[in-house]
């Protein structure tokens, strides 16, 4: 209750201080400009000319002087449909009508005045599709019709990111909130995750998942403009793509629709991999909304319109478990009392006969007389493979039998020896959008939107995790928001400001569900007391013949995040200069859980008996983890950022587009000093650990004792949890004392990115225009590299105990000794999150040249070369390595020394260095217009080459390691997880003109009104990196590292399911230590590419002038052609050599969906 209460609370003030700025601030990216130049008959400019500007939906007028060169600018101008009348003494009236001004765009209308009465007016009608005269940014414009019109397979914009040339996509399963959104589409080579959202002008941006805050519905945006490369320089803190989307306003006529999706699994074909007569998982879809739109009457003379959208939408996504559990039979007691637990001498095709363990101190510990019963002799097989009812551990009978849904921890079998059953995931959204435009004086206008999501989705199995078993669940909400107040002052015909204010944040709060507190009769002694406040029961890992796996992870888990940004935009006209300058400061605020399992986790594998559930049985543990605390970081992250733009008209036929943006952008910190981080520079050699003949780092606890007595560089904790427990910390450094950075590493400030773009009419006449530019982007570095810093040590300690009681995991049960948490040795730690001290933001040098050519007066085609580098990108290395000749002694033992590492005293260390290439180069064409003004066709081919090092596909951040951390990234530089080398996309709308014309509305209505929409997709396959699991590697003795295997001669392409790719595959030899990582490229395979048609129907059913029903028919891969998985994200092709199915096709996307919905539109 609390936790919701702390929800909505947030909101109110957060929607006051919105209502209290909208009279007084401002936004940017959402609008457009009109830039022209008025002549007379000669040629010469005309001075002083009036240029009235009409927003034709709202009636809002815009009223500008062109100066003595002739020219005039009006920005900040709402996108819309519009009118522009030019008027000069002497001269006729020139005015231009039907212009629509799109987002984000730089609209050139020139006027050439001709001589008479100013009572005369000459009309042009502007042209549908024009060319760019004034910028050389790429970008792409997907317009309102296609947004509403394209089917989408969430309703999720996501999908249409993939409508620009140089997109390319591995999207798994789009989802429709924005956690599972899946936004990973690389633009011109760049990192998914680098790519930047806006909404209305504010940022729209999860920077730990670098997915958006809210994904607003499709029914209440306008439209929005991907730009891809060379964009202006009043856009920064993205190296990747910036795309701006704009909601939709009201108009001076009252506008509402209502709506319904709706999809069924009865609807649709199977997938490839689930023939008949296998179960169908269950799919339920359904979208429903309103919006409504229009003017306040009673304020005409100062205009306010509004906008208000509200959809709910709900899916319950299918999934099927089928999972090995123990059998009832199995249970202690099953077959009467005192019986003990009976196990079958096969389970699951396996041999599961069980033996008495060995060496086992505690073995009849709670017989009679504290011996094990007649018969039971180690290393024998149980009698009758019959555990014996005084040798099973009370906590194993109280967990199997802790009740709940399924009656304790494991369901009990529904065929043969698995559970089968749904593993459903209700998914629920309900969004609110509003915004409000208003007119104070044609000097003085406002504008803000709120949008609010409340997302709440049950998991049949507890997310984040290896659970696998229906008994432990969660729920994950995820309230979200997203304000922008925006205002516009003009100053003087050429001076206008802005100023702006926006605010975007969102919440996880992941509560498990059904089974989650210990019974009563569960006694338990943790190592650490205090942190377990819910009493969850310890995660329970059957790792072998039964395999059931109990987690409640370390929920309940929770995330707070709220991201303020204020800048101001000053637009100037000086001649044949447009000048734009300003500057933000942004602040974003993160409240985040550490993933601690401070629960407790048992690890059961047959060690002692030969099966793991016999294990678990006798209460006799291979290894046994526990977290001592769960820390809640509170992180901080500042971005402060000023830019100057000049867009220089040097003559009718060339414009100069010239820009210099600064970003500060300092690393996230810690507020309460609880982050640390490990130094290279700092670690003392001279203060190297000792270790005790056990391999524990010389301390008070060492037994025997060590003759030197206790390590150098032993420390404490700050936290009073750990009072007494001693650290290693020869070479950490917490965040803000000691003359350690807030932020762990050193800030860099020197960030100048240069923008420099032109735009050339070749001919003169606005036909043909030779783009290009170049561009310096700076990438705001996300933070989860951060937040893994607060549970490194001595924030934190998760001893691993091994052969120890389920009851007592202090117990070792070989020889009956008891430790306690103070009595712990100390042990080489492991950091999983650490910065290099010069750790850089990530930087892309971006460029482009090319030409764009008008079709006609609907039309416009573009071919260009566009290509990026990107510099300083994220990687994590191993470094704390044995020597590498060294390393293939310690693969054959099978355990890594931690003697003989660099940093004595040190476990593994993963160090984020941010030190990796990439480029790209491609060939893009595109053509967008219309035929008729019935068909919009839109047309999109890239042949392109993208290398990379270790790529993330974007989820989570980057957050990849090197896979031999002796080379570093430099032995992953291969193709990008998003090269696509051939990538083909066409978009269409087509209203079918048939009745159209006729004169009997009865006619038009029921035999007219069709249209047909669709988008057609075929790219080349993306590319695959190989891995090996065969036994003990490198990559097992090696933390955060991997292992490619060897090829000898070439790899071939059967491309068929049971084989996709073939080679003379090898494990390395691993004799002398470069040989141990394999002579494998990275992302040498190549996956299936894909073709896919998604098709609308629909029929309009028009009742009056102004309302009408559409009924829609939309179909996903129409055709149902099989498409095979196989890429990073989505998976699709076992890749590990040494698994029973590699090279083999596991997956597939779905076969043909249907989607149907009605929208009744006034």
């Amino acid at each position: 209750m609390n936790r919701h209460a702390k929800d909505h609370g947030l909101r109110w003030p957060i929607v006051l201080g919105f209502l209290l700025l909208v009279a007084t601030i401002s936004a940017f990216g959402q609008e457009a400009t009109i830039v022209g130049t008025v002549t007379d008959p000669s040629g010469a400019a005309v001075p002083k000319a009036s240029i009235t500007i009409t927003n034709n939906d709202t009636g809002v007028v815009r009223t500008v002087v062109s100066n003595g060169d002739g020219q005039f600018v009006a920005p900040d101008l709402h996108i819309g449909r519009y009118s522009v009348r030019a008027t000069a003494s002497g001269f006729k009236i020139a005015e231009q009508t039907g212009l629509v001004l799109t987002v984000g765009d730089r609209t050139r209308v020139d006027f050439g005045l001709q001589v008479g009465n100013t009572q005369e007016t000459v009309t042009v009608e502007a042209t549908a599709a024009a060319v760019h005269t004034d910028s050389g940014e790429v970008s792409n414009l997907i317009t309102g019709q296609q947004i509403s019109q394209l089917a989408t397979h969430a309703r999720s914009l996501y999908e249409l990111f993939n409508l620009a040339p140089g997109a390319s996509s591995i999207q798994n399963n789009v989802g429709f909130t924005p956690v599972s959104g899946d936004s990973a589409v690389s633009i011109n080579g760049q990192r998914a995750g680098h790519n930047l959202q806006l909404i209305d002008g504010g940022e729209n941006l999860d920077r730990g998942g670098s997915s958006g805050s809210v994904m607003p519905s499709i029914d209440s945006l306008a439209e929005f403009r991907n730009m891809t490369s060379n964009y202006s320089a009043e856009y920064g803190l993205s190296s990747a793509a910036t795309i701006t989307t704009v909601i939709k306003s009201g108009s001076k006529q009252f506008h509402a629709s209502g709506w319904e999706f709706f999809r069924n699994d009865a609807l649709n074909a199977r997938n490839y991999f689930n023939p008949a007569p296998a179960p169908v998982a269950e799919l339920r879809f359904n979208v429903r909304g309103f919006n409504l739109g229009g003017q306040v009457p009673a304020w005409k003379s100062h205009p306010t319109f509004f906008f208000y959208n509200m959809e709910w939408r709900g899916e319950i996504d299918g999934g099927l478990l089928n999972v090995p559990v123990p059998l009832a039979s199995m249970y202690p007691d099953a077959n009467g009392a005192g019986t003990g637990a009976v196990i079958p001498t096969t389970f699951n095709g396996t041999a599961s006969v069980i033996t008495v363990p060995t060496g086992i101190a505690t073995l009849g510990a709670n017989c009679p007389g504290g011996v094990p019963p007649a018969g039971i002799v180690p290393g024998s097989p149980f009698p009758g493979n019959t555990i014996p009812a005084c040798l099973i551990d009370p906590n194993a009978t109280a967990l199997l039998n802790a009740g709940g849904k399924y009656g304790g921890i494991f369901p009990k079998p529904t065929n043969g020896v698995s559970f089968q059953g749904g593993n459903n995931s209700p998914t629920n959204l309900r969004e609110e959008i509003a915004r409000v435009d208003h007119q104070f004086s044609e000097k003085f206008s406002v504008f803000g939107h709120w949008v609010s999501e409340q997302i709440s989705q049950t998991y049949g199995t507890t997310q984040w995790s290896n659970d696998n078993v229906p008994t432990i669940a969660d729920v994950f909400g995820n309230p979200s928001y997203s304000a922008v107040a925006h205002a516009t002052y003009i100053i003087s015909p050429t001076l206008l400001n802005e100023v702006a204010f926006n605010y975007n944040g969102n919440r996880i709060h992941i509560i498990p569900n059904n089974l989650v507190s210990a019974p009563s009769s569960f006694t338990f002694n943790r190592l650490f007391t205090g942190p377990n406040v819910d009493n969850r029961i310890p995660q329970i890992q059957l790792a072998g013949t039964v395999g059931s796996i109990y987690n409640a992870n370390w929920t309940p888990w929770n995330n707070k995040a709220d991201d303020f940004q204020i800048r101001d935009d000053v637009s100037w006209t000086r001649g044949a200069h447009q000048l734009k300058f300003g500057f933000s400061w942004a602040i974003y605020k993160k409240t985040q859980d550490a993933f601690a399992n401070t629960e407790g986790n048992f690890k059961f594998d047959g060690s002692f008996t030969g099966m793991d559930y016999a294990d678990f049985l006798l209460g006799f543990a291979q290894q046994y983890q526990e977290d001592a605390v769960k820390i809640s970081g509170q992180w901080n992250n500042i971005s402060t950022a000023a830019y100057l733009q000049d867009n220089w008209r040097v003559n009718n036929r060339l414009t100069l587009n010239l820009g210099l943006r600064w970003d500060g952008i300092p690393h996230t910190y810690e507020a309460n000093q609880q982050s640390s981080n490990f130094y290279p520079n700092l670690y003392d050699f001279g203060n190297a650990a000792t270790f005790d003949s056990n391999g524990h780092i010389c301390s008070a606890n060492s037994v025997p004792a060590c003759p030197g007595g206790p390590s150098p560089g032993l420390g404490s904790s700050p936290n009073p949890i750990l009072t007494g427990i001693q650290f290693y910390t020869n070479g950490i450094g917490i965040g803000g004392k000691n003359g350690i950075p807030n932020g762990l590493v050193n800030n860099h400030w020197n960030n100048w990115g240069p923008r420099v773009g032109f735009a050339y009419d070749l001919t003169g006449r606005g036909k043909t225009i030779l783009r290009g530019g170049f561009g310096t982007m700076y990438e705001r570095i996300q933070g989860n590299d951060m937040y893994n810093g607060a549970t490194n040590p001595p924030g934190n300690l998760q001893p691993t105990l091994n052969g120890v009681s389920l009851s007592n995991p202090g117990l070792n049960v070989a020889n009956g000794n008891v430790i306690t948490a103070a009595a712990l040795p100390v042990l080489p730690l492991g950091i999983t999150g650490t910065d290099a001290n010069n750790y850089k933001p990530p930087v892309s040098y971006q460029y482009s040249g090319g030409v764009q050519q008008a079709l006609g007066a609907h039309a416009v085609m573009s071919v260009s070369y566009v290509g990026s580098q990107g510099r300083h990108e994220n990687d994590y290395r191993a470094i704390n390595l044995p020597p590498l000749s060294l390393l293939p002694a310690m693969v054959a033992a099978g355990a890594l020394d931690n003697t003989q590492v660099q940093y004595l005293g040190f476990g593994g260390i993963r160090l984020a260095e941010n030190e990796g290439n990439a480029h790209y180069n491609s060939l893009q064409a595109s053509m967008t217009g219309t035929v008729k003004n019935d068909l919009h066709l839109q047309v999109g081919y890239t042949l392109s080459k993208a290398v990379d090092s270790t790529t993330s596909n974007g989820s989570g951040g980057d957050l990849q390691n090197n896979t031999n951390p002796y080379a570093g990234w430099r032995y992953d530089v291969g193709p990008s997880q998003f090269d696509r080398r051939n990538i083909f996309f066409t978009s269409f709308v087509y209203d079918i003109p048939l009745f159209r014309g006729d004169s009997s509305r009865l006619v038009k209505s029921t035999v007219g009104g069709w249209q047909v929409s669709g988008i057609v997709t075929e790219e080349s396959g993306a590319p695959l990196d190989l891995g090996v699991t065969s036994g003990t590697t490198a990559a097992s003795i090696i933390t955060n590292s991997g292992m490619r295997p060897d090829l000898t001669g070439s790899i071939s392409y059967p491309k068929t399911v049971n084989q996709w790719f073939a080679g003379n595959f090898s494990k390395p030899a691993c004799v002398t230590g470069p040989d141990c990582y394999g002579n494998l490229g990275f992302d040498a395979i190549r996956g299936p590419g894909r073709n896919n048609f998604n098709l609308s129907l629909l029929k309009n059913f028009a009742f009056t002038e102004r309302f009408h029903m559409e009924f829609r028919a939309e179909s996903f891969n129409a055709f149902n052609h099989t498409q095979f998985k196989g890429d990073k994200n989505s998976g699709g092709i076992s890749t590990n050599f040494g698994s029973s199915n590699f090279g083999q096709v596991t997956n597939a996307f779905p076969g043909r969906e249907f989607q149907l919905a009605v929208k009744l539109i006034y």
